[in-house]
């Protein structure tokens, strides 16, 4: 029993291994590009009697937008629901306008109060599932980028400007360190790494951007007493959030960790033993990455000749009468050995598959009757098929020789 168990166990170690292997070989930004799929908020449509059926804010959640966003969505009547149902779902923070969206973070992130509650309007629902910040963010990280931070406004022009150039100062000479002096993924078939970052600007009176930034700022524990600091969130992998840097901490120091983190090796598989939010994103981003990976595979590809035939074209056969038993006029020659009817043999005629032989054992000479296409024997039948006949000519060009010696 014990040996079986460290068997197991061992077996366990090895199927773990060359999953181990990639990660450690790939950075963190890539890994989580291809093989964390984006956790899911929980919404619950709050309302008291039936929704109308074709309402204009239902039918958003059953556009082409709405199919790939991170979103499971119920719903609560409270016209019909359990009071202690109620009580434990929404707590005291029932919405006053029904009906209302609520919204909670994924239950990866820990379960909370609701963070964003709005009206059920068409309005408030595509905000909600879509925004130009962040169809720009799943663009850039989709063609390969290494993160996007998301370049928070405080209004203060004057810290805004300094922040953002020091945060595009600092992500440039990062990504110019690295392309120099990162060591190279080896993994075949696989595109290069481009440790690329950039910026992108949210404004917080964006009325079109306000679902993003309350996503943002509750996130993390108090971030909503600085809202007059700038602040600067790393987006990598499918649109997880890393952490926020607030005011001041966004510097140099801070900014490298950030970058050092997302282009090292991914050493832990396990998202969730990994720092950050997943923002709520309608992207596809398994066909961006199969996308991504069919434009690489076609521009490594090289174009190959036609290939017309497996094998070489048959030959046409060859006819070749030659006359062995010198019946013209010019084989009669007086250096020619008076011949002796009696003693002379008649020629011999050998065939195989692919040459006809006449051999003339008087005068030990092996001469072609016919040559025929050799169809299916290649280079190597057709030289085993020639040395054969050689070897069958050699014999019986010895046999011929001794008896002419007797």
């Amino acid at each position: 029993m014990k040996d079986l168990r460290t068997k197991l166990i061992l077996m366990g170690l090895l199927a773990l291994l060359p999953a181990y292997v990639y990660a450690c070989s790939t950075p963190v930004f890539r890994y989580a590009l291809e093989r964390w799929p984006a956790d899911f908020y929980d919404g619950v449509l709050v309302h008291r009697g039936p929704i109308a059926e074709g309402h204009p804010a239902a039918k958003l959640f059953e556009g082409e937008t709405a199919e790939f966003l991170n979103l499971r969505l119920s719903r609560m009547d409270l016209d019909s629901a359990a009071e202690e149902d109620v009580k434990n779902l929404l707590g005291d923070k029932v919405p006053e306008k029904l009906p209302a969206l609520v919204l909670w973070y994924p239950w990866q992130k820990g379960r909370a109060a609701p963070f964003w509650t709005g009206e059920f309007t068409p309005e408030t629902v595509a905000v909600l599932i879509q925004s130009a910040t962040r169809e720009e963010v799943a663009k850039r990280l989709t063609e390969g980028q290494a993160g996007v931070w998301i370049f928070v406004e405080s209004g203060d022009k004057a810290k805004d400007k300094a922040a953002l150039e020091l945060l595009k100062k600092e992500l440039e000479t990062v990504t110019k360190e690295l392309m120099e002096f990162a060591p190279p993924v080896e993994e075949a078939d696989t595109p290069g790494i481009s440790f690329e970052f950039s910026t992108v600007s949210l404004s917080r009176t964006d009325p079109n951007e306000r679902a993003l930034l309350s996503i943002i700022m509750h996130s993390e524990p108090d971030l909503d007493e600085y809202v007059k600091e700038p602040m600067a969130v790393p987006v990598f992998g499918r649109g997880r959030a890393l952490y926020t840097l607030i005011g001041e901490g966004i510097n140099a120091d801070n900014i490298r960790e950030a970058a050092a983190f997302l282009t090292g090796p991914c050493g832990c598989e396990i998202k969730m033993m990994n720092p950050g939010v997943d923002l709520l994103m309608a992207v596809n981003w398994d066909g961006a990455v199969m996308q991504f990976y069919e434009e690489f595979y076609a521009a490594e590809e090289e174009e190959l000749p036609e290939l017309t035939s497996v094998f070489p074209d048959d030959p046409k056969p060859a006819q070749a009468e030659l006359n062995v038993t010198a019946q013209t006029a010019e084989s009669d020659s007086a250096d020619d050995p008076p011949a002796e009817a009696a003693e002379e043999a008649e020629p011999l005629v050998v065939e195989d598959k692919s040459v006809m032989y006449q051999i003339d054992v008087n005068q030990a000479q092996v001469e072609v009757v016919e040559t025929r296409g050799v169809r299916g024997l290649g280079v190597m039948g057709t030289a085993a098929v020639s040395l054969g006949g050689l070897m069958l000519a050699v014999v019986l060009g010895t046999l011929a020789v001794s008896r002419k010696n007797k």
